[in-house]
């Protein structure tokens, strides 16, 4: 009989991935994988990706679906890309919910790897736990793993995702339990609505929780976000600074998993790969949330474009890894597609995401020679300073 994977009632992996996974299962290629790794090793680059690889920039394992689900017991396709990673002490990130990461075979490789196991669980009461992470380990279960792995010398992170409205002092209760067991890093992320999903798994996690969670989300604020419906961004703020003080407090670092609050988090990267956690990789900051943090730290707290040029990114196209509607012209008359897939979303003139959509960065009317909006950090500045005062307004 085939083992039972994951059900968790707010996950949205399935829709999201191509059309054709719906055909049936899919794994990675070892053998590709492998052959990609050697072919960069040997300096021989054939796209963005080499390139990423090339620079040392961490691999997650487990961004979109759980590498150690039942049917990995099965399979072992990540036992034998662990092996392949610990070879090369290549920088890794692990995301889970998975038992069998725990399991000696794959703790004796986690042991001599460069590596940051982060385990998932949502910010609910633990009353309602089993009904929403279905198929999941309940929460001491959680603690337990990341207890050995943190014994065995193996980093260890918590995601605490989503947070669910309503049970905002449950997810930090976790946090502090999870930091007594040993994690390094607690990162936080609110409950989206998947369009796609409202009318059904929503509607079913509302009955778990006992309330209307898209009435409850939307008479607080909801604003559209792509595909998503999300809490608008003062409504998350008390929650996010509460939970970083509630991190710093207990002495890990602090994660926001919030697009617009990213640049809250500790660190230099984001998703738990942080250089502190794993030191020897090369963290990707040409990105917006990674220039927002970077020109909040500078001494006039500004945030230009040309800032970005100093910033190590790619250089081969990266439009074949995009679908259409974020490919834009090939030719903007920037130096790279990354650059100038950036410059079109800069002003705000392309989509939701710009600078000033990051808490703490604003607009106030100043553009470069160029045209190109010159945003003020200063509140940003302000948030990341240790010990700051901040009036905390209470949080439902």
């Amino acid at each position: 009989m085939q083992a039972s994977q994951f059900g968790c009632l707010y996950c949205f992996s399935r829709k999201r991935t191509r059309w054709w996974a719906k055909k049936g299962l899919h794994q990675a290629s070892v053998r590709a994988f492998e052959r990609r790794l050697n072919r960069v090793a040997d300096g021989l680059f054939a796209s963005a990706l080499d390139e990423f690889l090339g620079a040392r920039v961490p691999i997650q394992l487990g961004g979109l679906h759980d590498p150690f689900t039942p049917r990995e017991r099965m399979l072992g396709v990540t036992l034998r890309l662990l092996k392949i990673l610990r070879d090369r002490k290549y920088p890794t990130l692990i995301s889970t919910k998975g038992d069998l990461v725990a399991e000696q075979e794959y703790l004796d490789l986690l042991k001599e790897m460069m590596v940051v196991v982060r385990f998932s669980a949502a910010g609910v009461s633990e009353r309602y736990r089993l009904q929403i992470d279905r198929r999941c380990a309940d929460f001491d279960r959680t603690l337990e793993k990341i207890s050995k792995l943190a014994r065995n010398g193996v980093v260890t992170a918590l995601r605490i995702q989503p947070v669910i409205p309503g049970f905002e002092q449950d997810a930090l209760d976790m946090a502090r339990k999870a930091a007594a067991a040993g994690a390094r890093r607690i990162s936080f992320e609110y409950l989206k609505l998947p369009k796609e999903s409202v009318a059904n798994e929503i509607k079913i996690l509302s009955s778990v929780v006992g309330f209307d969670l898209l009435k409850h989300m939307s008479r607080a604020g909801l604003s559209t976000v792509g595909w998503d419906y999300s809490l608008i961004s003062c409504v998350k703020r008390p929650f996010v600074l509460e939970a970083r003080k509630v991190c710093h407090s207990a002495g890990v670092s602090f994660g926001a998993g919030d697009t617009d609050f990213i640049p809250l988090s500790d660190g230099d990267g984001c998703c738990g790969s942080t250089s502190d956690l794993l030191p020897g990789s090369s963290q990707f900051k040409a990105n917006l949330s990674g220039i927002v943090k970077l020109g909040s730290q500078g001494q006039d707290q500004k945030v230009r474009f040309d800032q970005l040029k100093t910033i190590w990114a790619p250089q081969r196209p990266i439009s074949t890894y995009l679908d259409t509607r974020s490919r834009g012209p090939k030719n903007s008359g920037h130096t790279s597609d990354w650059l100038s897939l950036l410059a079109r979303r800069w002003n705000g003139e392309c989509g939701p995401y710009s600078p000033d959509f990051f808490y703490g960065v604003n607009w106030q009317g100043e553009c470069d020679r160029d045209g190109m909006r010159i945003y003020d950090a200063s509140e940003l500045a302000d948030a990341l300073t240790p010990n700051t005062n901040r009036s905390q307004r209470a949080f439902s």
